[in-house]
């Protein structure tokens, strides 16, 4: 659709319509202000608005965190202590069995029937077979 065209006719001749001049009673507007920039508070600042209670409680948890750490680190320590001492007491068994086994080995070769018999007659005692018996 076509749309009429509107024409328009200035007149140099006629009065220019009049500047309204500011009101000095009213106030004058204020313009509008740039948007206001938060920039990050700095450490020291932050610090500064907590509370001297949650500065003691943030101490302790920090204390809290540092005791269970080194109470870690003890019990860690005083475990594999214990764990050694465990390892060697377990070696001084095995030896000490190995020793037992080896000494009834010993004790059951000097213990022979055929043994004694043979150092009886080099010494010159007699052998009675009736008065022997088995020493256990």
């Amino acid at each position: 659709m076509a749309e009429a065209k509107r024409e328009y006719h200035y007149d140099m001749n006629q009065a220019a319509p009049q500047i309204e001049q500011p009101n000095p009673s009213a106030k004058p507007s204020t313009p509008p202000r740039p948007e206001i920039i938060r920039i990050p508070a700095s450490p020291a600042r932050k610090l500064k608005r907590i509370s001297g209670l949650e500065k003691i409680i943030g101490i302790f948890l920090l204390a809290a965190v540092i005791g269970l750490a080194v109470l870690t680190v003890y019990v860690r320590t005083d475990i594999s202590q214990l764990e050694r001492e465990v390892s060697q007491i377990e070696a001084q068994t095995t030896q000490q069995a190995e020793e037992k086994t080896r000494l009834e080995q010993e004790k059951s070769e000097l213990s022979k029937t055929e043994r004694i018999k043979k150092i009886a007659e080099k010494k010159g005692l007699k052998i009675n077979d009736d008065n022997l018996r088995k020493v256990k």
